[in-house]
């Protein structure tokens, strides 16, 4: 009796395997997808008169966004996915998700980047580091592990809590580095460059 059992547990793991590498594969092609349409899409649509605006408000000030908005920024995303997990068709849509993201995030640090000469990198990767460093990691968390609870799997529904409860922290992090840390170092920066010109 316990060997069967031992040889079911030992069937279900490379199953549970197989589901979590398809499901990733799907989350990260779509995802990928749109980073690549959303880099195409900035050059057909330029973005770069508000990026110019935007910069020349952060050289005479530090702007500090304001808390609600950066938890919006923040928490949306990964609120979208797991509201997402409730709905029919979930594969389908969080795989539309995930293309959004990519397509919105790549418009974004290409608008940056070309809007902003030879630094547009640079500024790119203080606007956008700590939030791609940090949510994107959890939002492929949290879609693989909301797409894992819908194939009916105990042990995913049993995990599914506890991945989320590791998620905040990471998210409230980046909370903290958007209204605290980027604003003083993208002003001190731009304050650097426009004395430099």
């Amino acid at each position: 009796m316990k060997n069967t059992k031992k040889r079911d547990l030992a069937k279900t793991k490379p199953e549970e395997q197989k589901q979590r590498d398809a499901i990733l594969l799907m989350i990260s092609v779509g995802f990928l997808c749109g980073a690549v349409l959303g880099g195409l899409a900035e050059g057909k649509l330029s973005a770069e008169p508000y990026v110019l605006e935007f910069l020349q408000a952060q050289a005479r000030e530090a702007v500090t966004p304001a808390l609600w908005r950066e938890l919006w920024v923040i928490f949306r995303w990964p609120a979208a996915v797991i509201a997402l997990s409730f709905l029919p068709l979930v594969g389908l849509t969080m795989t539309a998700l995930f293309f959004l993201r990519g397509f919105l995030l790549s418009y974004g640090i290409i608008a940056f980047a070309a809007g902003s000469g030879a630094q547009g990198m640079l500024w790119a990767g203080l606007l956008f580091g700590p939030t791609c460093i940090l949510t994107i990691p959890v939002m492929f968390v949290l879609g693989t592990a909301c797409l894992l609870k819908k194939t009916g799997s105990d042990k995913a529904a049993k995990a599914f809590p506890l991945r989320l409860l590791l998620c905040v922290p990471a998210l409230a992090l980046c909370v903290f580095l958007n209204n605290t840390v980027v604003p003083p170092v993208l002003h001190f920066f731009l304050q650097t460059l426009s004395v430099g010109t």
